[in-house]
């Protein structure tokens, strides 16, 4: 601690003084706010180790308006002001409202109030204060984003028609809105719809990347349904989807619906767990179905959906069992 710094927090500890200090450099509006009796300095700093050489924190708590709030005093003292100062003190306010939220989990923030005391050798002050001028921002968009409330997308109070009207976006958009739904199958043609040309290769990507959502993570009971109401889809998404379904069925996806609903999981859901390993075609060689068959166990498929889907016999699956679990 610098002579500086000493000396300054010696006197902050006194009410008398730190009290008079508050009166004199608070804004009118909080010190006839500030419930006196209630400022107590606190044995705590919130500065990181770089700006601990060239400043002094002292963080009072006290009630404003009845209410838990504190007061932080940074004293800084170096002969070189730092034009960042206005971002670090805002991170320096961000660090204390960290520390009450680990000590208070649950309950809202207190009120922060913080003011630079500045005695540096070069004066006045010589950087703005000001945080939006911390941006290299020509067109003023912090302005517009500090100290406002956070924008915020909520697609489950987006109209539906408002959706249909954003192409991707708005399928994406509609797909994560009813993604819950105990019957996903009539949203997701929905979402379908209102998908633009696929012409390229990014756009099929797109596609591709919808359905394995739509169909690993919505609820989609009757998939055999589902892929017969695709042909209401006007192509070239028709034709898309179609392809992807053949996939799926060659995954063994209409033998895992038929197994059950937690087999029909394990091999069913497009993309799934398995994450396209049997990438919809077996070849035909033991080895490919060892690979397979392997990558199944691994998963807790049961044995006999192994067996359908691979080819293999029950004695050859359990031989790979014995094997996987000798590795352990």
């Amino acid at each position: 601690m610098t002579p500086h710094d000493s000396a300054f927090r010696t006197f902050m500890e006194y009410e008398e003084f730190s009290g008079a200090f508050f009166r004199a450099h608070l804004p009118a509006k909080i010190f006839q706010a500030l419930k006196k009796e209630s400022l107590r300095l606190l044995k705590e700093t919130h500065l990181d180790k770089s700006l601990r050489k060239t400043m002094n924190d002292l963080v009072f708590s006290c009630e404003l308006e009845g209410r838990p709030a504190r007061l932080c005093l940074l004293v800084e003292h170096q002969s070189s002001p730092d034009k960042m100062m206005a971002f670090r003190i805002h991170d320096y306010l961000f660090g204390v409202l960290r520390s009450h939220l680990k000590q208070h989990p649950g309950e809202r923030l207190p009120a922060v109030y913080a003011l630079l005391f500045y005695h540096g050798e070069k004066t006045p002050y010589p950087y703005s204060l000001d945080l939006a001028d911390c941006f290299d921002d020509p067109l003023k968009i912090m302005r517009d984003v500090l100290y406002q409330p956070v924008p915020l997308v909520d697609v489950n109070q987006i109209p539906d028609e408002e959706l249909k009207k954003q192409e991707w976006v708005g399928a994406l958009s509609m797909a994560m809105k009813y993604i819950r739904s105990a019957e996903m199958a009539p949203y997701a043609l929905e979402v379908l719809r209102l998908l633009p040309g696929i012409e390229s290769a990014a756009a099929r990507e797109m596609l591709n990347q919808l359905l394995v959502y739509l169909l690993n993570t919505g609820n989609i009971n009757d998939i055999d349904g589902f892929i017969e109401s695709v042909i209401q889809l006007p192509d070239p998404v028709r034709s898309e989807v179609m392809s992807f379904a053949e996939k799926i069925e060659a995954r063994g996806k209409a033998e895992g619906k038929a197994e059950g609903k937690a087999e029909g999981k394990a091999e069913g859901k497009a993309e799934g767990k398995i994450e396209g390993k049997i990438e919809g075609k077996i070849e035909g060689n033991t080895e490919g179905k060892v690979e397979v068959a392997l990558n199944m166990i691994k998963e807790g498929v049961e044995p006999v959906f192994i067996v359908k889907v691979t080819g293999l016999s029950p004695d050859e699956v359990e031989r790979l069992q014995d094997s996987l679990r000798n590795r352990k």
